[in-house]
């Protein structure tokens, strides 16, 4: 599986992704239940993880294994995560010595998948472009991780993006409050973005958004004429880098302010990312600031 890099893996393995609001389910200690006024039935044992609480330790266990489980209980809850991914054909850019924002993307989806199902929770894939293309339900086996991959490896990129349609129409899917991990480029009208991903946050759903970038889209460093094609209605653009790089930068100042200040206002996570940072550094950072 192209997608587990043990290097990568090493470096995130006291990493956990852990919910900061209450979610629904059964069966993992990691996160708040929103039940009260249950008894605590035992349910089974997992091994202990950098993180778990030490109460929580099954000090008979250790005396006899001298390895440390930590015991679960059926009112604590796992997440259920929904990775949802843009493969729109504006993810399809790469600037030069760059990997395309898609492909970083995959790579990222997959390496969260594979944190996630490692801590007993479930997940689920979701992949649009002007409409969600497909869904895998959410499952918490690690089985579960090759069909996933399987459908990361095959992806290529698609058609326009609509992401307030696609957000719309996903909801369907979400029969209870959980962890919904939106990776994208986000080139579509921002305000159109934040009503969608906002109606989810008000319904107790917890977000976290990558927006995925091509450096170049960051800086904006072409130099003389320069030929641009929009990769989804195939537009052309014929323009003098030097002449629009000021107006560019401010336009684009301004397109991720938007952004950062609408997700900020309504508690969703916003985490923007260039495809020429190293995969763990980016994961990492975010992880460990939620932490």
């Amino acid at each position: 599986m192209k997608f587990i890099d043990p290097v990568v893996l090493a470096k995130l393995a006291n990493i956990r992704l852990k919910a900061k609001y209450v979610v629904e389910g059964m069966l993992s200690g990691l996160h708040s239940s929103p039940y009260r006024g249950h008894s605590l039935e035992f349910a089974q044992h997992r091994e202990y993880s950098y993180g778990d609480e030490l109460r929580h330790i099954d000090w008979k266990v250790f005396g006899r294994s001298d390895k440390f489980f930590v015991k679960q209980f059926q009112d604590e809850t796992n997440l259920r995560a929904n990775v949802l991914l843009d493969a729109s054909g504006s993810m399809n850019f790469a600037s030069r010595g760059n990997i395309t924002k898609l492909e970083y993307a995959t790579y990222l989806s997959a390496a969260i998948s594979y944190l996630l199902l490692r801590q007993e929770d479930a997940v689920a894939l979701g992949v649009f472009d002007s409409e969600l293309r497909f869904y895998i339900p959410p499952r918490n086996q690690l089985s579960h991780l090759s069909l996933l991959f399987d459908k990361l490896d095959s992806l290529v990129s698609g058609g326009e993006t609509k992401i307030g349609d696609v957000l719309k129409n996903f909801s369907q899917h979400l029969k209870r409050r959980g962890l919904i991990i939106f990776i994208s480029d986000l080139m579509s009208e921002p305000g159109e973005v934040l009503r969608a991903l906002k109606y989810l946050r008000f319904r107790h759903h917890e977000i976290i958004v990558f927006q995925i970038l091509d450096p170049q889209e960051v800086r904006f460093d072409y130099i003389g004429e320069s030929n641009f094609i929009h990769l989804e209605n195939k537009e052309e653009l014929f323009v003098d880098s030097d002449t629009i790089r000021s107006e560019y930068k401010r336009l684009f100042n301004q397109f991720i302010d938007e952004y950062k200040i609408g997700f900020n206002k309504v508690g969703i996570d916003y985490n923007m990312i260039t495809t020429n940072t190293p995969l763990e550094l980016a994961l990492g950072r975010c992880l460990t600031h939620r932490s």
